[in-house]
């Protein structure tokens, strides 16, 4: 058997990016975070006594989990075609922050077709992976609303770890 990347690949993959970050955009990614609906179980599942600096960290870890997570979760349901992992129409796009209680599955993912013999290639699905992560990105780069960007942060964090899982 072999064993998903789950959340311990996504808290690792989160781990690693927190190491590369100065001290002012740790704080601001704390500052974010703080908006997220889950923010106090994060904060209530690191142990008392942990320094504020490794709380930071830990709870940075455990919001690339979120995207999954919300799978699981009552009030989420699955959007787009074929059980939810082909976008279909509008919302599919839609990025209005934690209003929004879709799945988007084909988030996490771009399945890229490939011919050995020339024959044509359907177009990508979009949104997909990628097209979600420069989209992050730049609401993360622009004037937009923090509750957004809380909640584009938490995505660009999975979704990272999403694409450096082997076979994703």
């Amino acid at each position: 058997p072999t064993f998903a990347w789950d959340n311990e690949g996504h808290m690792a993959v989160a781990y690693v990016a927190y190491q590369h970050l100065n001290a002012a955009t740790k704080d601001r990614v704390d500052q974010l975070l703080r908006l997220n609906p889950d923010y106090r179980l994060w904060k209530a599942s690191v142990p008392n006594g942990t320094s504020a600096a490794r709380r930071k960290m830990l709870i940075f870890m455990m919001a690339a989990t979120w995207p999954d997570l919300i799978k699981r979760k009552p009030g989420y349901t699955d959007d787009g075609t074929d059980r939810g992992n082909r976008p279909d129409g509008a919302s599919s796009s839609q990025n209005i922050g934690y209003a929004d209680h879709l799945h988007h599955k084909y988030w996490h993912f771009v399945d890229k077709p490939f011919s050995t013999d020339g024959t044509p290639l359907p177009a990508l699905p979009t949104p997909n992976v990628e097209t979600q992560i420069a989209a992050f990105r730049s609401v993360l780069a622009s004037n937009d609303p923090d509750k957004k960007k809380s909640y584009d942060l938490v995505w660009l964090e999975h979704l990272v770890g999403d694409i450096h899982q082997p076979l994703h």
